[in-house]
């Protein structure tokens, strides 16, 4: 076996141990609070695209990516690990990841702004699923919240329920602050590939107009959250 290919198995069980990082450190957010975020925002799996705990859908294909690059016969090992790893992920695995996949799949640059505008449009689409799922959980947390501001001023307030109540909207809470930030460094990584994009001379019109589309949604997701919490730290259950 060569020094190379060593080399370069040694890169992809890295690569793999960092996704296995990511999950856990990613699922260690909640792990203080024994209450489960809703099942609506557990379950989804458009919710969960945007999580780094969401990178496990994608590891196995990285795996299986990097392990090839490894013992195949490719000049540049990095680059076709580091595409491979992307491949699953879009660029939730980083700017200059994605970009070194996308040259790696296409030869002249206006394919790869091409492929660039249909992978954003694909992650809008998963980012409106999301917030309309997310946005459903937050408006019947609000409704719960009102509920109980009614039972506290009429004495009729159950506490132990009431805490369970709390908590539940509590882990909800947690979740979507960690989905919001993470949807928030797909946008970050979308406007550094439309930078690139336009330093290479291209007409990033089409891209822009969809990655700003993205931040428009993720900044009214924000706001329904940042509504939810301060619903939330307004009720003291005595």
């Amino acid at each position: 076996m060569t020094t190379t290919t060593q080399w370069a198995k040694m890169l992809c069980l890295s690569i793999i141990l960092v996704l296995t990082g990511c999950q856990t450190t990613g699922q260690g957010v909640s792990s203080s609070n024994t209450t489960q975020a809703d099942s609506r925002l557990q379950n989804n799996p458009d919710v969960s695209f945007f999580s780094k705990s969401g990178w496990q859908a994608c590891a196995g294909g990285a795996a299986l990516g990097t392990l090839a690059c490894a013992v195949s016969n490719s000049s540049n090992k990095a680059v076709c690990i580091a595409a491979a790893a992307v491949a699953g992920c879009g660029v939730g695995m980083g700017a200059n990841a994605y970009l070194d996949n996308q040259r790696q799949k296409y030869a002249s640059k206006e394919l790869q702004l091409n492929a660039s505008i249909n992978d954003v449009q694909a992650e809008n689409k998963k980012l409106q699923n999301a917030s309309t799922v997310a946005k459903a959980v937050i408006a019947d947390n609000r409704k719960t919240m009102a509920q109980l501001d009614r039972d506290i001023a009429a004495k009729r307030v159950d506490k132990a329920v009431a805490g369970k109540k709390l908590a539940e909207i509590d882990a909800n809470i947690v979740t979507l602050r960690k989905t919001v930030a993470d949807m928030k460094t797909h946008a970050k990584q979308w406007d550094d590939i439309a930078v690139t994009s336009k330093r290479q001379g291209n007409d990033t019109a089409k891209l822009d107009s969809e990655i700003e589309k993205m931040h428009s949604q993720v900044a009214s997701l924000q706001g329904e959250l940042d509504s939810l919490y301060t619903q939330r730290t307004a009720i003291k259950v005595s």
